[in-house]
């Protein structure tokens, strides 16, 4: 049975402390390309998303999130795909939603873990090329990724 000595305990905890203030976490420039690329060179519009999440998370491994369209889907119009995206996250695509016309609406509701506090980042793109935007800052209180 090896028993670690009080020196290499305090070493071994200041090598993983270090190791995780180090850790990449997601630059700028990814969650601008994660946009851009999204939105296809079209600028979007901060108005007819909803971004339903808490601004205080007390559970980061599991941040309830609802996305819908302010006034549902107009005829002749549809939602194609949502983007969720946190970016403090090492991976920032939260998680992406696609659907198709004959759904008729475009609401969802899922959990996400949250790496730190940030901006949580939501985009749809509609059928009609529109993007819509809106973005919500999120504390984190307890957990994360990191723990």
């Amino acid at each position: 049975m090896n028993h670690l000595s009080r020196r290499d305990t305090l070493k071994l905890g200041g090598i993983t402390i270090a190791a995780l203030a180090i850790a990449p976490t997601c630059a700028p420039a990814e969650t601008d390309a994660l946009a851009k690329e999204f939105a296809s060179g079209r600028t979007p519009r901060n108005a007819g998303l909803v971004l339903d999440i808490p601004l205080a998370a007390e559970n980061a491994n599991a941040v309830p999130v609802t996305l819908r369209l302010e006034d549902g889907v107009a005829k002749g119009r549809s939602c194609e795909e949502f983007l969720l995206i946190a970016d403090r996250n090492p991976m920032p695509e939260a998680c992406r939603f696609k659907f198709s016309p004959a759904m008729g609406m475009a609401h969802v509701t899922t959990r996400i873990r949250l790496a730190e506090s940030q901006t949580v980042i939501a985009l749809a793109r509609m059928s009609d090329g529109e993007i819509l935007a809106q973005r919500v800052a999120v504390t984190v209180t307890i957990g994360g990724c990191n723990g």
